[in-house]
């Protein structure tokens, strides 16, 4: 049977509504699922209850985006198992919305990036589902065929940044999820071009307890990913999980598998590829 405890719908950057992402986990033979949407729990309690109508246990998430802070970037813990309540929303939406207004400003510093790059560019308009989505199919609709791996460049050059006003470090993220009774994970540990043994070590510290192993094959904007063959992409994404594994039975990290689903690829991964045991989230 497949788990994933990663995914997405349109109430964060993904692409679809929560019923269709239950919906297709269903045809895709997904046993257990997690909505872990950016700073939101809005699929709650709905989705929760159309999966298990089909079958599927779910387990209510969150994934939780923290602050940039040196030599760590793009940071997400995911909590899973957590009690969703009007404290919960309370803290995601100051989150969210701080976020957003953020993107705003930014989407504004974009649009003039690439009217200075490309004279007549349209200016894109939207943040969701991502910034990043919003300007890549406005630029494709334009005949501009950047690469994502070119976009996410102009995207890290910092000086097109603008500062959020409210955001939570990876302590605070872990801390708020152990205080609404569920389990912090460490989000795709090998993305975003951190350091990864670093960023381990500082999510134990911060009292972590597990971890992901997922589905690198839909995250070739990593730069170490990007122009790889399918065959090596696959190979590489097998080599980060294999030490994922052996660092979580080193530290004593619980284990999840994830693809991080947005609405392309496919969902779902299979504990017995990696000789996973993963009936802890069966009691979440």
């Amino acid at each position: 049977m497949l788990i994933d405890t990663h995914v997405h719908t349109n109430y964060s950057d993904g692409l679809y509504a929560a019923e269709q992402v239950v919906v297709t986990a269903s045809s895709g033979g997904i046993g257990l699922l997690s909505i872990t949407d950016h700073d939101c729990v809005d699929a709650y309690p709905d989705a929760a209850r159309l999966a298990e109508g089909m079958g599927i246990k779910m387990v209510h998430g969150v994934e939780m985006t923290t602050k940039y802070e040196q030599g760590f970037s793009c940071v997400h813990v995911v909590g899973l198992g957590i009690d969703i309540n009007s404290d919960v929303r309370r803290v995601l939406r100051r989150v969210a919305d701080a976020r957003d207004d953020s993107d705003r400003r930014f989407l504004e510093n974009l649009n003039r990036h690439f009217e200075a790059k490309y004279p007549g560019w349209e200016p894109t308009v939207g943040i969701k589902p991502s910034v990043f989505q919003s300007m890549m199919a406005n630029a494709r609709r334009q005949g501009i065929m950047i690469s994502e791996k070119e976009l996410m460049g102009i995207f890290m050059d910092s000086k097109l940044w603008v500062p959020i006003e409210y955001e939570v470090t990876m302590e605070e993220a872990v801390s708020y999820i152990k205080g609404w009774g569920g389990v912090p994970v460490l989000a795709h540990p090998f993305d975003f071009g951190n350091d990864t043994s670093l960023l381990l070590k500082r999510f134990l510290v911060a009292g972590g307890e597990a971890i992901e192993l997922c589905k690198y094959r839909y995250k070739v904007r990593n730069e170490s990913l990007g122009g790889l063959s399918m065959r090596e992409l696959l190979d590489k994404e097998r080599k980060m999980n294999e030490w994922t594994a052996r660092q979580a039975k080193k530290h004593g990290l619980r284990l999840t598998m994830a693809s991080d689903y947005h609405g392309s690829g496919e969902m779902g991964m299979d504990p017995s590829e990696y000789g996973v045991d993963v009936t802890w989230l069966y009691d979440l």
